[in-house]
């Protein structure tokens, strides 16, 4: 099915006509016609069009320009050239025949004067009824897909439409390993075809249609039949199939999704220290045999509590975690999830597949592919909150990096989100968090900056604000001035001042240390003081 060159010519306007070259084309598909006399217009087809000339800008005798016209058909994948010859052409060079046939590429010459707008007007009535055809049969075709996705089929019931619509030998070509092809061909047909696709690679010699899924391409539909003899109805079909099957793996997907997070539960148990590490490796290796075990990782991701129906808040996290599980893969970490009821919140365990010294950079990387993905509009905002814990070679520390990974989230909910979000970040707050329940933590800031914020609050000073940018600054009177907007002098009495409330010793290391950190501790007390409010 599809309108060819052959089929144009049993048109009346081609009565009399010669074929001069490219008679082996002639099955070439026909989307268009144009009348070119221009030199330079390769940029404006967009293939399969029939040209129709006079040659009014070039001549037999300008072989260099007549070459260029025909080149241009060429890489433009028209259809076949047209020419009148007459006033302008009186024959065409050889060099440009030869060129023509040695492509495949018809050239068809008018022994007499034609009127090529009468040709175009049927030529264009013929391709738009043809298309009327086609899009009425398409329509079809999509009902039938529509209702067999709605219902549940297998990808075999979706192959078997396209087949039945198109007459085609149909194969799926999934994650490069899954071979599917309808009809069933016998077995030695069947490893040909594999062989010869696998040798291929992408794009084959036989039409492809890629399958996307969350920007990766994860399989190839493939009619297995030489190019020439797929017509524009199979082409059109053969891409709303593909669409389908996008439509079908995304649901594959998102129910694999949901049913690992039920299968990996047992997490649950090794993050309470329940597991010994030899059944937590049992456990891991019983869902994927193959993998590498280079270290694990704990992260977390508190669940939305915003208002929406049990099936869409499945939908949104089950596409949120196909997401992270996506971007994870390519930058070298297996993902197990599951769910912690008792927390509300998501579990991942990412298992290290690559060497350890690039671990943090290559997590870094995928928290910024997640930013920047297309589907970022569409994942929960609460995805921001993202924690991860330390990381551990031994299994049996699962326990310390969920742990550490609560106190990654904690942190970020109380003093702001980090833009690396992983324990090890948290610097001097480790110890804060250790101390956050003890009368210790308040007595610290009370002996070494004390005096400061009394100072502060009853004389409206800002002597610890000023201290603070001395130590950051590490001493330095120009840059502490600067910083704070203020001239050398008023810094100098504020320094005496200082000094004066707690000791001249106020920037000896040891006290510089306990300093810093009552001021660090003064912020997050304040800040969680502020949240309980």
């Amino acid at each position: 099915m599809g309108l060819t060159v052959k089929e144009i010519l049993k048109r009346p306007h081609f009565q009399d006509v010669e074929i001069l070259a490219g008679k082996k084309g002639l099955k070439r598909k026909v989307s268009w016609a144009h009348i070119v006399e221009i030199n330079t217009f390769g940029h404006l087809l967009n293939g399969q069009e029939v040209i129709l000339t006079t040659g009014m800008n070039w001549d037999n005798e300008d072989t260099e320009k007549c070459l260029h016209y025909l080149q241009q058909l060429l890489d433009h994948h028209a259809s076949a050239l047209c020419i009148e010859l007459g006033t302008h052409m009186k024959n065409v060079p050889q060099e440009m025949l030869t060129l023509a046939e040695s492509r495949d590429f018809p050239i068809i010459v008018f022994k007499k004067e034609v009127k090529f707008i009468d040709i175009m007007r049927d030529l264009h009535k013929m391709i738009l009824g043809y298309q009327d055809t086609i899009l009425w049969e398409l329509e079809n075709l999509h009902k039938k897909w529509n209702h067999t996705l709605i219902h549940n089929g297998s990808i075999g019931d979706l192959l078997k439409i396209l087949h039945q619509a198109t007459k085609k030998q149909i194969a799926l070509v999934h994650d490069q390993e899954q071979y599917r092809f309808f009809p069933t061909p016998p077995k030695r047909k069947q490893q040909k075809w594999m062989k010869q696709l696998e040798r291929d690679g992408f794009p084959s010699h036989y039409p492809a249609y890629p399958i996307q899924f969350l920007n990766k391409t994860i399989a190839y539909l493939y009619i297995l039949e030489k190019q020439e003899s797929i017509s524009l109805f199979d082409d059109l079909s053969a891409n709303r199939c593909s669409e389908f099957l996008n439509s079908y793996f995304w649901k594959y997907y998102q129910q694999k999704e949901t049913r690992e997070i039920k299968q990996n539960e047992w997490i649950i148990e090794a993050l309470r220290g329940q597991l010994s590490p030899a059944a937590i490796i049992e456990k891991i290796h019983q869902e994927n045999p193959t993998i590498n075990l280079k270290g694990v990782i704990v992260g977390v991701i508190p669940k939305s509590d915003r208002p929406m129906s049990k099936e869409k808040r499945g939908d949104f996290s089950t596409e949120t975690l196909m997401l992270i599980r996506s971007i994870l893969d390519k930058n070298g970490f297996y993902l197990m999830t599951t769910e912690d009821k008792s927390k509300n919140h998501y579990i991942l365990v990412l298992i290290n597949q690559l060497d350890h010294v690039s671990l943090y950079q290559r997590l870094d990387q995928s928290l910024q592919g997640l930013k920047d993905s297309d589907f970022k509009d569409s994942i929960p905002n609460d995805l921001k909150w993202i924690s991860f814990g330390k990381m551990f070679g031994d299994f049996g520390k699962l326990p310390i990096s969920y742990e550490t990974a609560l106190i990654t989230l904690n942190y970020q909910r109380k003093m702001g989100l980090l833009p690396k979000p992983f324990y090890n970040n948290l610097s001097v707050y480790r110890l804060i968090h250790q101390l956050e329940d003890m009368r210790e933590l308040k007595d610290i800031i009370t002996d070494y900056i004390g005096p400061l914020i009394s100072y502060d609050r009853d004389k409206g000073g800002e002597l610890l604000k000023t201290y603070q940018v001395y130590l950051k600054n590490l001493g330095s009177k120009n840059d502490t001035a600067r910083e704070l907007f203020i001239v050398r002098q008023t810094l100098y009495h504020r320094l005496e001042r200082i000094e004066q409330l707690i000791g001249e010793d106020y920037m000896n290391p040891e006290k510089r240390i306990m300093a810093e950190f009552a001021i660090y501790a003064l912020d997050y007390l304040n800040k969680t003081k502020a949240e309980t409010l």
